[in-house]
């Protein structure tokens, strides 16, 4: 717990957590532990299956460091390496620090979310979680809360009640393990080991909260092997505040759950599969204030059943690294209704595929979708793709539709404008009525499809650019 009139809270590592090699950060003239983490892992292709498993696995190594404040801070960054030039990520906060021999500076007035890349390179970035205060920490005696304090917590499958509180206090690791008597269920699809049960796994645990300051951990377990979080068949759940580090599978799956809030998480993932932030066939989820770095979709609305549609699903202030795969939107696992979902006033630093999407495989509705007040500032393949397709995550025999997509102030504020595409399946299965609304790319107010560089085929309809 704090002290009354605190401005600064720094939480010590544990002891035995590796340092970061390329940064030390000071804040209001203290040390703050840098951490490390994996991204970008490499993979090897198992013979005989379809994907992907971590086989003679490498990683890049990225920093991380976090830290409560109130008012206003100074931060230096201290780079173990000589660099000539600095950029703070999202660049649309306006950022401007300055270098003074190995030191960045600069100044925080609120809360935020950072990346620090060096010499215009995104690798070894640096990211940097500046919370707000904490303010509503339960008692480590509350016998309704799980509490993790400072420290090493090594724990299996942990499965949540109605109603109780998992807490990760500030300078807590808590390791995901794969117990001696478990035994891994083999995926026909991938070729893959799962086990049983996300490390939290919240199954009918209407009124549940995970919270803190600390770090949920998958480095202990093997690629696949199981999520970190589950919110399933539940109600009324809040997940908020805490670091996800090396998922081995998705971060936070929200199945067939209603009225949940994922709030100001920090996600660090780098292996294949380490989706973001899933909801499935839920509805009326908020995902906001949330930092997702991962290898594969970051925030990606689905429906992997037939039963139960996914409606009024909002993402709002996110910030997105996506290093393999859609950074927003509906992807994939179609085969359910998904309508009514809107993603709001978020940036994407980067992404592989598209960092937005609608591309569905399966022969659910897609409609009524929006992406309003979104910044990209980088993309390795396409900027926007709304598309009808047919791949190996496909389980239903026939297509489906997309209808009704909105995009309203939206830029790609990168300096080399990339290609987009508007593609339906064939005569029967069609997307459209899609709108572009103060649609900018690299500076150019866009007007017209081939001022985009949009490919539409002849199975869109009703694509208008205002």
């Amino acid at each position: 717990m704090g002290t009354a009139g605190e401005t600064l809270r720094i939480y010590p590592a544990p002891e035995g957590e590796p340092a970061s090699p390329d940064y030390k950060l000071i804040v209001n003239d203290k040390p703050v532990f840098v951490y490390q983490a994996k991204v970008r892992q490499e993979i090897a292709k198992p013979k005989g299956s379809i994907w992907t498993h971590d086989v003679g696995c490498k990683a890049e190594i990225a920093s991380l460091a976090y830290f409560d404040f109130a008012g206003s801070v100074e931060v230096a960054v201290r780079v173990t390496r000589p660099f000539k030039t600095v950029t703070v990520h999202p660049l649309s906060y306006g950022i401007k620090p300055e270098i003074s021999g190995h030191t960045i500076w600069f100044w925080l007035q609120q809360p935020r979310k950072l990346t620090v890349l060096l010499d215009g390179s995104d690798k070894q970035a640096l990211h940097l979680f500046a919370n707000g205060m904490e303010t509503d920490a339960p008692k480590p005696d509350d016998p309704n809360v799980l509490y993790f304090g400072p420290g090493v917590h090594k724990i299996g499958s942990t499965k949540l009640k109605p109603g109780q509180r998992v807490y990760i206090a500030g300078g807590a690791v808590v390791r995901g393990q794969i117990l001696p008597d478990e035994q891994p269920q083999l995926s026909k699809r991938t070729g893959l080991k799962h086990y049983s049960g996300a490390v939290l796994h919240l199954d009918k645990a209407d009124g549940a909260r995970i919270s803190g300051r600390g770090i949920l951990d998958g480095g202990d377990m093997p690629h696949a092997a199981r999520s970190l979080i589950l919110v399933a068949n539940s109600k009324d759940v809040r997940v908020e505040g805490i670091i996800l580090r090396d998922s081995p599978n998705w971060n936070v799956c929200i199945a067939n759950s209603d009225r949940v809030l994922a709030r100001d998480l920090k996600l660090v993932s780098g292996r294949l599969n380490s989706d973001g932030i899933n909801p499935v066939n839920s509805r009326k989820v908020e995902i906001r204030d949330c930092f997702i770095r991962n290898h594969d979709d970051s925030i990606a609305v689905k429906a992997t059943r037939p039963e139960g549609d996914c409606a009024d699903i909002l993402a709002e202030g996110c910030i997105i690294w996506n290093d393999w795969g859609y950074a927003l939107g509906i992807t994939y696992e179609t085969r359910a209704p998904i309508h009514d979902v809107t993603f709001r006033n978020c940036d994407v630093l980067t992404a592989l595929f598209a960092p937005l999407g609608v591309y569905m495989v399966d022969s659910a509705t897609v409609s009524n979708i929006a992406f309003e007040n979104i910044r990209v500032e980088a993309t390795r393949d396409k900027f926007i793709r709304i598309a009808i397709g047919h791949d190996m995550w496909a389980t239903d025999p026939k297509r489906g539709h997309i209808r009704g997509v909105r995009f309203k102030d939206v830029a790609f504020t990168g300096k080399t404008p990339p290609p987009s595409e508007i593609a339906g399946f064939d005569g029967d299965h069609l997307v459209e009525d899609v709108t572009f609304d103060t649609l900018t790319i690299a500076g150019k107010r866009i007007a017209a499809p081939a001022e985009g560089r949009f490919a539409i085929n002849p199975h869109a309809k009703g694509v208008v650019f205002k």
